[in-house]
C-alpha cells in the first residue's frame, strides 16, 4: 500500500465529483416537494449533521500516521467476528447502490439523447469503466477524480451563473417560521445523499494523513453544502417549488433554457456530457469501496481480486431488481435515502460510541 498513497484532497475531489450525480436526482425536486419555497435551504439545514459526521470519521479513523480505513476501524472497535458482520452489511448495501445507480444512469442516457441505444450495452459500458478504475490502484482513481471534479466544477459554475439571470425572487421568498418543520424534513433527503460519502472512508487506508485533516473535512463539508444550496436556489428560482417538485431532473431542465445571446443558445448537450464524469466517479467509488470491503470480509490478498465479482453482482442486480424505471424510481425515493442515513450516519456514530466505551473499560 506504500506505493498507492493518495492525499485527502484527492479523495475529497473524487467524492465531490461522485456526489453531483445523485444530487441532481434528489435535489431540488424532493426538497421542493417537502418544504416549498424554503426547499432551497435544505442543504444548510443538513450542514450541522454533515459536520458532525466529518468529526466522527476523523475521530474513528484515528490520528495521523495510523493509516486505517473504515473497514479496519470497524474490526478494531467491534472485534473481527462482529466487525465482519457489519462490513458484510455495508458490502451488500454498497453493491445494491452500485446496481441501482448504474441502472439509473443508463436510463438517463436513454432519455437525454441516446434513445436508440440498447440499455444493456450502456449499462455494461458504465460498469465496465467502473471495473477498470476499481481494478487499477487507488491513486489512478484519485487522479481521475481530480480531472472529473475540475470539469464538473467549471460546467456547474457556468450553468448556475447563466441560470441565475432567470431566477424569480417570488419562487424562493418569502420564508416564514411556519416553513421550518418542512425545511427540517427536507434536510433528510440531503443527508441521505451525503450518506454516499461513507464509502469514501473505506479508502481511508490509502490516504496520507496529517494533523489538519479534520479541519479540511469540515471546510469541504461546508463548501459542498453551499454548492448544493446554490444549485437548488437557481433551479427552484427558475421554475418555482411546484414545477420543480414535478420535474424529473430540474437541473437538466434548467440548462435547456439558458444560453448567451449571439454566441450559443443551448448548452444542455455539453452539460449532460460532462455529467457522465460524475456518473463514472460515483460508480467507480462504490466499486472500489466494495472491493475493499470484500477484501476485508473474505480475507483476500489484494483488493482488485474482488472487483470483478462485485461488478458482476451489480450488473445482475441492476436487471433483476430494477427491471423498469418505475421500480427503480420508487426504490430510490423510498429506500435509498433512509438506507444511506442508516449506513452513512448511524454506522459511524455507533462505531465511535463502541470505540470510546471500550477504551473506558
Amino acid at each position: 500500500m506504500a506505493d498507492d498513497r493518495i492525499s485527502l484532497r484527492q479523495l475529497l475531489s473524487l467524492l465531490f465529483a461522485a456526489l453531483l450525480a445523485p444530487a441532481i436526482g434528489v435535489l431540488p425536486a424532493q426538497t421542493a416537494a417537502l418544504a416549498g419555497e424554503a426547499g432551497w435551504l435544505s442543504a444548510i439545514a443538513a450542514l450541522p449533521a454533515l459536520l458532525a459526521l466529518c468529526w466522527v470519521l476523523t475521530a474513528l479513523l484515528g490520528p495521523a500516521g495510523e493509516g486505517a480505513g473504515l473497514a479496519q476501524a470497524a474490526e478494531g472497535a467491534l472485534g473481527r467476528p462482529v466487525g465482519k458482520l457489519l462490513l458484510t452489511a455495508y458490502l451488500a448495501w454498497g453493491v445494491l447502490l452500485l446496481a441501482a445507480n448504474a441502472r439509473l444512469f443508463s436510463l438517463r442516457f436513454l432519455s437525454t439523447g441516446y434513445r436508440n441505444s440498447p440499455a444493456g450495452l450502456l449499462l455494461a459500458v458504465l460498469l465496465g469503466l467502473a471495473l477498470w478504475l476499481a481494478w487499477r490502484p487507488v491513486r489512478v482513481l484519485a487522479r481521475a477524480g481530480e480531472v472529473f471534479r475540475l470539469a464538473l466544477a467549471v460546467g456547474l459554475a457556468f450553468s448556475l451563473a447563466l441560470g441565475a439571470f432567470q431566477v424569480q425572487p417570488r419562487h424562493v421568498l418569502p420564508i416564514w417560521a411556519e416553513d421550518v418543520p418542512g425545511l427540517l424534513s427536507a434536510a433528510l433527503p440531503v443527508l441521505g445523499l451525503l450518506g454516499y460519502g461513507v464509502f469514501a472512508a473505506f479508502l481511508g487506508g490509502n490516504v496520507t494523513r496529517s494533523e489538519g485533516d479534520c479541519r479540511r473535512l469540515l471546510v469541504w463539508g461546508t463548501v459542498f453544502c453551499l454548492v448544493l444550496t446554490a444549485l437548488q436556489l437557481v433551479c427552484q428560482g427558475n421554475f418555482g417549488p411546484t414545477l420543480t417538485a414535478q420535474a424529473d431532473t430540474p437541473f437538466f431542465l434548467m440548462v435547456k433554457g439558458i444560453g448567451i445571446e449571439g454566441t450559443f443558445q443551448r448548452v444542455e448537450a455539453v452539460i449532460i456530457a460532462l455529467w457522465i464524469f460524475s456518473d463514472l466517479a460515483l460508480l467507480a467509488l462504490l466499486a472500489s469501496a466494495c472491493s475493499d470491503l470484500a477484501q476485508s470480509v473474505f480475507s483476500l490478498r489484494e483488493r482488485r481480486h474482488a472487483a470483478l465479482p462485485v461488478v458482476l453482482l451489480a450488473l445482475a442486480g441492476a436487471w433483476l431488481l430494477f427491471p423498469d424505471a418505475f421500480s427503480l424510481s420508487r426504490w430510490m425515493e423510498r429506500v435509498m435515502w433512509p438506507g444511506n442515513l442508516l449506513f452513512g450516519f448511524g454506522g459511524p456514530a455507533l462505531l465511535l460510541l463502541v470505540k470510546k466505551l471500550r477504551r473506558q473499560e
